[in-house]
Parts: structure tokens; C-alpha cells; sequence
């Protein structure tokens, strides 16, 4: 008897990747499913199995999809279970994607727009189509894939992929689909859920639609800037007066602010804090509301014990859909670590780096050395500034984050580092990253830190600094979630993307959130008003969040300046130092308790997990 499942990711690493732990955690659930892959480890037949699965990626990102499974899993599961997998490949989302071509999209019309690209979600449809008529299936990368032997019973999905769930679900309806939403419960609520309970997208198109459609609304905006304006904050119509303020309210919100079950209130310039805006997010906005009224069931990677509130609000709403959370998608063995713990020799999951990344620094007695040492030069062999790693007596296997927290934890104890990333596609401006980085240089008490500086460079005096200072390393990427599960790492800096907040509360790390769009607002709200793990920075807002205060202290006042930037972060930095910091990191740490309850056998999200057993 053979049982037939379907996986539909999204491109975006911060989607894949967790997208990819989900299918090794289907697997390995149930012993009796199976997602392809292109050359599988172990030949297998599908007479031996009883649930045949499909991962669809694109084909740009297949092999870091391989890659990711694999590191999912322990070397002794690893053939098993991956043996049960097969990937196959359709679109191309980087052909073509240069950044003249980029540059263009950002001022192109939103609706000639879709996410990801037309010619790839077509590819992706084409073999999802084939895979539920149980046909047999050649990818976009040549590899053919032999029919299952009987028609799929389910498909999960990104909710990202709408453009391809939406038509496959329309003529296949007996098919269940399972929705994969990144977040937590509170932002899929302010994204998709219903316009009284605090939604965006519920009206979304309408207002877009009817603000340009009159012209004393429109005031000169093209259909793009008004798109930009009330997805961005869900705002854009009317505008309201201060002494010193002027920003746009949502005709839809009388009183500016919003209210989601189990956050606190927000205005609705503060969905903005960053002036960020891809075109593209008028289509995710679109489409995502309507694959949310297809969906059967929505998968969230939370933990119920620590959205108790959000997560009731979403089963009420989203009523007959079911609701499963399944908990963060993480490598076993990071989420076994107790808390920060141990150095590399304990705590070390494959940390090669992906294609373009910096070769390994020195090997870990000699970056001791260095990092002991009071010569300049010696402290610049054991810092990387703008991508340059030095170092001499290279180690492949042993990543310089590594050698460098190491060395933090034999100088300054537990919890002494700091952990600054914004991916690779949100990322402060220029000017507040070197405040950030003047202002850590300059504290009485080092708080030696690690930054992936993912675009653009330093300026050659601030690198000077960092190099002589001896308490900094810059690299353009690192190995996050082993990062996070070091000893030494104390605080994450963060943009507060679904990814990075659930990695570092399975952690129990800290966070300082610098949130810019999306989703990533309520979750800094979250974890620095509701769980208390942490501290979000309101002085370096930029954008619509920039032209109001924010609601939190009775209407705190966004200045922006950069007295002002400077002297939040000395005062956050410093009670990360502090008793305060303490506090907050104690409770990051029940909140870590919580997720290891939630994910072992019998926990919350195995019981959640079981649900699928009968729709399988």
C-alpha cells in the first residue's frame, strides 16, 4: 500500500530553510513517508513504502536544499531517512535577475508583479500538476521521477507559493492543503485574518484600488506608493496632525491603532518602522489572502504554551480550518542543546559555508593567541573586517565565528558576545550600523561581537577600530543556529525575521529587535512587550513608524536623531549588561523550556504532528 504527499517550497532561504527541516520532520514522524530528492543516498522502490512524498524547490536553490536536509539529521538516521526524499526541481528564480533588472522592479507596477516570478511558478505548477495525476515527472533539471502508484492525499505548501497552491487546489479540491505560514500566530493574524480582528490583507486590494481611483485620496501617488503605503502600514488614505508630526491613518482604523488578540495595541505607522518596500508585497498580500480561504489547515512553527492567547484567536478565526502547531523546524541536536551551551567541541552542525562565503580563520589555539595578545597586529590576525578573514595555519573544518566565540569565552565567560545579523535582504542604513558598532567599541565593559555584514562595506577608519580593538569580528555570513547555541553568545541583534526569532528562543538568547516589515514588527513586539526576552530599538525607525510615536510608555516619541539612535542603544546595551538583561535572559530561557517541552515525544507539537496521520 502506498500513501502520497506533496511539498511545495519557497526560494527564500529563510522559508527553505526551516521548509526543509519540516519535510526530515515528516519523515522521521512517519516512518512510512517519503519526499524525493535527485540522487538519493539509498536506492529505495516504492513498493517498500507506504507514503510517497514530493519536495518541489526551485532549481537555483537544489543543491542548498540537499545540503539543508541533510544537516537535518544525524549521521546515523541520515541514510534512512533521506532515502525517503527526493527533491525535484522546477523554475529558475534567479534567471535573468540582474541588478539593473531589480532596480527596475522596485519601480514597477505591483500588479504586472507576482512572487515568486510568472516563468517560475508555472515550472513549479507544471510538476505539481504531474505529481497529483500520478504521472511521471522529468524536472527542469533533467532528472525523471517514475509515477508514486496512487493519487497524493495532501500538499503542503508555502503560503508564498499561492500562484501555485490556488489553481492546483481549485481543480483538485479533494486534495488537503496544508498551509505553511514562517511566524508566529500574532503576525499570520495581522497578515491574513479578518479585517475586525486586525488583519491587513482582508480589503487590501480594495482600498489600494479605490485610494487611486479618486484623485483627492490619490494626492499625485502612482499605484505603486499607494500599494507601498497601506501594505506597508495599512495606511495611506487620510492623514493626521501633531505639533510636529504629519502621518497617513487607514480610512478602515478609526483611532490609528491596532489591536491583535494577545499583543499589546500599535498605531499603524509602526507596521512600517523601516522605509522598506518590495513591489512584491502587494502580491504576497493578494495571493496570501486568497490561498488562506483554500487552505484545510494551517501549520505554524509555535509553540501553543507560548502563544496561549494568539494561537485561540487563530483557531476561532480561521473555524473549520484546523490549526496545527508544530514547533520551530530545527536540527534535533540544536534544540537538545541546554541553553547556550558549550563550546565548539560540543555544539558543531556542519557550519560549512554556502557558495561565495570566506575560507576558515585560524585554527583554535593559535585565534586564543591572537585574541590574548596586545599588539594591533596580532588583534587584526584574529578579526575579519569587510569579508577578510586572516589568520595563518587555515583549519577548513572549523569556522573562524567558532575559534572566535571560543576565545570569548575563555576571555570573558558566558554569555559576554553579541550576535548582529539582518540576512541578506533587510539591512540598516549606513549610518546607524556604525553608531551601533562606535557605541560597542566604546563600552566600559567589552561585549565582544560577531556581524555579518551581508552588503555593502565599513568605512576604512570604523575597520581600523575594529581590527585594533580586538572585540570584533565581521564576516559576510555565519553558521546562526550553532552560533546561537554557543556558551559564550549572550544577545542577537536582529531584524526579527520568523527564522531568527524562533532560533534564538530555542536557544534561549536574548534579542535586541530592529525590526523593518512583514511580519517581523509583532514579533519584536512580542518578544520585547509580551514574552520580555528581549529589547526592541524604536530611535532607529526610518520609516512610516518614523513619523509618529510609538504607542508603548503612553506615546514614546520617536526623535531619530543621532543623539538620539546613540544613546538608546548605550542604554540598551547597557541593561543587556545588567540585572534587567539577567531578567530578560531568564525569561528567553523559559521560553526555550517551553519549545523543548512543545517538540519532544508527547509534547504539544508531536500531538499536533499526529493530526496528520489520518489526512496522510
Amino acid at each position: 500500500m502506498v500513501r502520497h504527499v506533496l511539498l511545495v517550497s519557497y526560494f527564500a532561504w529563510g522559508h527553505l530553510r526551516p521548509e526543509c527541516a519540516l519535510a526530515v520532520t515528516l519523515v522521521r514522524k512517519f516512518e512510512d513517508v517519503v519526499l524525493c530528492a535527485p540522487s538519493p543516498p539509498l536506492p529505495i522502490r516504492c513498493s517498500q513504502l507506504m507514503c510517497e512524498s514530493a519536495f518541489v524547490v526551485d532549481c537555483d536553490f537544489t543543491p542548498r536544499a540537499v545540503e539543508e536536509m541533510a544537516r537535518q539529521c544525524s549521521p546515523l538516521e541520515a541514510p534512512a531517512l533521506l532515502s525517503r526524499i527526493r527533491v525535484l526541481s522546477a523554475g529558475r528564480t534567479h534567471a535573468g535577475a540582474t541588478p539593473g533588472l531589480l532596480a527596475r522592479l522596485m519601480l514597477a507596477d505591483p500588479r504586472d508583479l507576482q512572487t515568486p516570478s510568472a516563468p517560475a511558478a508555472a515550472a513549479a505548477e507544471r510538476v505539481v500538476r504531474l505529481l497529483i495525476a500520478d504521472k511521471e515527472v522529468t524536472d527542469d533539471l533533467g532528472e525523471v521521477f517514475p509515477p508514486v502508484g496512487c493519487l497524493p492525499r495532501a500538499m503542503v505548501g508555502d503560503l508564498m507559493m499561492a500562484s501555485v497552491l490556488v489553481p492546483v487546489k481549485r481543480d483538485h479540491p479533494d486534495v488537503w492543503l496544508l498551509l505553511w505560514w514562517v511566524g508566529t500566530a500574532g503576525s499570520f493574524t495581522r497578515m491574513y485574518a479578518p479585517h475586525e480582528r486586525g488583519g491587513k490583507s482582508d480589503g487590501y486590494v480594495k482600498e489600494c484600488e479605490e485610494t487611486f481611483a479618486d484623485e483627492g485620496l490619490r494626492k499625485g501617488r502612482s499605484f505603486g506608493d499607494i500599494a507601498r503605503d497601506v501594505s506597508s502600514s495599512g495606511l495611506g488614505c487620510l492623514h493626521m496632525l501633531t505639533a510636529r508630526k504629519t502621518w497617513a491613518i487607514s480610512r478602515r482604523v478609526a483611532d490609528n491603532t491596532v489591536r491583535l488578540a494577545g499583543l499589546p495595541p500599535f498605531y499603524q505607522h509602526e507596521d512600517a518602522p523601516q522605509a522598506f518596500w518590495f513591489p512584491t508585497l502587494f502580491d504576497a498580500l493578494r495571493k496570501g489572502g486568497e490561498v488562506v480561504h483554500y487552505a484545510d489547515v494551517f501549520l505554524l512553527p509555535t509553540i501553543e504554551a507560548l502563544e496561549e492567547v494568539q494561537v485561540r484567536d487563530v483557531v476561532d478565526w480561521a473555524r473549520p480550518r484546523r490549526v496545527l502547531c508544530c514547533g520551530p523546524q530545527l536540527p534535533r541536536e540544536i534544540l537538545r542543546v541546554g541553553g547556550a551551551g558549550g563550546g565548539a567541541g560540543e555544539v558543531n552542525y556542519n557550519v560549512g559555508h554556502p557558495d561565495g562565503a570566506v575560507a576558515a580563520a585560524a585554527g583554535m589555539e593559535r585565534a586564543e593567541e591572537h585574541m590574548a595578545a596586545a599588539s594591533a597586529v596580532e588583534k587584526a590576525q584574529a578579526n575579519g573586517v569587510n569579508g577578510k578573514v586572516n589568520g595563518d595555519g587555515a583549519s577548513p573544518s572549523v569556522d573562524p565565528t567558532i575559534i572566535f566565540l571560543d576565545a570569548c569565552l575563555r576571555a570573558h565567560g558566558p554569555h559576554s558576545a553579541l550576535y548582529i545579523s539582518f540576512g541578506s535582504v533587510f539591512f540598516p542604513q549606513p549610518s546607524h550600523i556604525a553608531l551601533l558598532l562606535q557605541v560597542l567599541l566604546a563600552l566600559p565593559k567589552p561585549m565582544p561581537f560577531i556581524f555579518t555584514l551581508s552588503r555593502g562595506t565599513l568605512p576604512s577608519q570604523l575597520e581600523e577600530e575594529i581590527v585594533s580593538s580586538g572585540r570584533g569580528l565581521v564576516v559576510p555570513w555565519a553558521p546562526q543556529q550553532t552560533l546561537l547555541a554557543h556558551e559564550a553568545m549572550g544577545w542577537m541583534v536582529t531584524h526579527c525575521g520568523g527564522g531568527g526569532t524562533f532560533e534564538s528562543l530555542s536557544q534561549g538568547v536574548p534579542v535586541i529587535a530592529w525590526p523593518f516589515s512583514g511580519d517581523q514588527p509583532q514579533h519584536a513586539l512580542w518578544i520585547s512587550e509580551v514574552l520580555q526576552s528581549g529589547f526592541e530599538l524604536l530611535q532607529v525607525r526610518t520609516g512610516a513608524g518614523a513619523a509618529g510615536p510609538a504607542y508603548r510608555g503612553g506615546g514614546t516619541e520617536i526623535v531619530g536623531t543621532e543623539e538620539a539612535v546613540r544613546g538608546e542603544m548605550e542604554r540598551v546595551l547597557g541593561m543587556c549588561q545588567g540585572e534587567e538583561g539577567a531578567r530578560r535572559r531568564e525569561n528567553a530561557r523559559e521560553a526555550q523550556e517551553k519549545i523543548r517541552l512543545g517538540v519532544e515525544r508527547g509534547g504539544s507539537a508531536d500531538r499536533a504532528l499526529d493530526q496528520l496521520e489520518w489526512i496522510f
